[in-house]
């Protein structure tokens, strides 16, 4: 399947959008900054520095009271480890629903920043990590070895469908779960819908907001999808909001919110007894990629290239 279309399949206007915000040139600026530090500086300061952010102070202000006028999942919003203020959303939708097994799995992650740090740290959770990045997976467990933090561990692996259900059993993670967080800047949809080994009773699953909130699609299954080479314009990546929240129907879940930034989707497993946590359809939970609307790429804008792509309809 042909994934990189040529600059004449685009629409005028999104190509000028696309090259207006540079994301080509920042995501090469980022990856020779990336390569320049791990030559220049060893490897263990870099991991030392995880060991320092997982020693950061939390926050007593809970829930933040500079977020007072705020509704929804935004009220909690705040970041202490992870990237868009989703450790005060899973944070709010525990107390809520409590605990059971104390239990996590996250693929696609940062040992100094992702979703699960917190409730590992501070809720004493065990839990598996998985990610393509050999220097990640040694740099969280590094750290977790270094402040002895029981059960949890990271697996340097790419993932992909027909590893995905093997790697959990022989990971020896229990089927029911906590916490779920699927962020792989690609393949989200498909691993969700393929993992039924686990069933969590909150999941994190990251979406594409350029997609909008009535669009129901994808990218096409890749086992070697990695977004950058794919497109170099980043663009396409993931699925919409409304994909995901479709999948979670079948999947008996439901769509409770996302985060302000429109990066990741929050979703409770249906037979969880918390009225108080509203159901909301994706036009009433999606939230605009503010990344891309701060670069000066309008919702429509994002659309419009996204249309131009090889997405597929869900």
């Amino acid at each position: 399947m042909q994934y990189l279309l040529d600059d004449c399949e685009l629409a005028s206007a999104s190509r000028d959008s696309v090259m207006k915000s540079a994301p080509i040139k920042k995501y090469r600026v980022k990856r020779t900054f990336k390569w320049v530090k791990r030559k220049l500086i060893p490897r263990s300061v870099r991991a030392h520095k995880v060991v320092r952010k997982w020693r950061r102070e939390d926050t007593d202000n809970w829930p933040p009271t500079a977020h007072s006028d705020q509704s929804g999942l935004q009220r909690y919003e705040y970041s202490w480890l992870s990237q868009n203020g989703e450790d005060g959303i899973i944070r709010y939708l525990f107390s809520e629903v409590g605990f059971e097994s104390r239990y996590f799995v996250e693929f696609g992650f940062g040992a100094r920043q992702c979703n699960a740090l917190r409730l590992m740290i501070h809720e004493q959770f065990r839990g598996l990590m998985m990610d393509a990045s050999a220097e990640q997976c040694d740099f969280f467990n590094r750290a977790a070895a270094k402040l002895n933090v029981p059960d949890v561990k990271a697996v340097h692996t790419f993932v992909d469908l027909d590893n995905l259900e093997s790697l959990i059993a022989d990971n020896n993670v229990p089927p029911d779960i906590d916490f779920l967080s699927i962020d792989v800047n690609g393949n989200d949809y498909w691993f969700w819908e393929k993992l039924d080994v686990i069933s969590p009773r909150v999941a994190c699953i990251e979406y594409n907001s350029g997609l909008g909130p009535e669009w129901s699609c994808t990218t096409p299954y890749a086992a070697d999808f990695e977004r950058f080479s794919v497109h170099p314009s980043g663009f396409f990546a993931g699925a919409s909001l409304r994909a995901l929240e479709t999948l979670g129907e079948k999947k008996g879940f439901r769509l409770v919110g996302c985060d302000s930034t429109g990066t990741n989707a929050f979703f409770l497993r249906d037979d969880i007894d918390a009225p108080q946590i509203h159901t909301l359809t994706a036009r009433e939970a999606y939230k605009p990629h503010a990344n891309w609307v701060g670069r000066g790429i309008s919702e429509a804008e994002q659309l419009e290239i996204m249309r131009s792509m090889a997405y597929v309809e869900i």
